[in-house]
């Protein structure tokens, strides 16, 4: 199967689970018109990488490795998605965490008498010598 006819095979399964209605509307989710919808329909034109990039995040149920690569199932399974929102919340919440790290340890910098002698956080402090 061609990058295009994978392309209107996930069009026709959004479609039939009432994802998406018409061709206008895989248009808009392309950045294209009718023309451009046709163009590729009839293999005048390449579905390109945005095309694709376009339709995962406007469907995340579709499978970017089966709308790729031609491999595994093309809808990802409720559950998947789920984790992925998990995974991704996760994520936010280990980033503000640093941020709230970051904030304390300039924080306390600021307000430290003893003078700071390394450069980054992610540098250990240098040994004192004893006199």
């Amino acid at each position: 199967m061609t990058d295009n006819e994978r392309l209107f095979t996930a069009y026709d399964f959004l479609k039939k689970n009432g994802y998406i209605k018409t061709y206008t509307q895989l248009a808009e989710v392309l950045g294209t018109n009718k023309a451009g919808i046709n163009d590729l329909k009839n293999g005048k034109k390449k579905v390109s990488i945005e095309n694709i990039r376009s339709m995962i995040k406007s469907y995340p149920r579709l499978s970017l490795n089966w709308l790729v690569l031609e491999e595994g199932n093309m809808e990802i399974k409720e559950n998947n998605i789920q984790g992925f929102d998990i995974s991704m919340e996760l994520l936010v919440m280990q980033k503000e965490k640093i941020e709230e790290l970051k904030r304390e340890i300039a924080e306390l910098r600021y307000t430290s008498k003893e003078p700071i002698l390394y450069k980054s956080v992610s540098e250990p402090a240098p040994k004192l010598k004893n006199k």
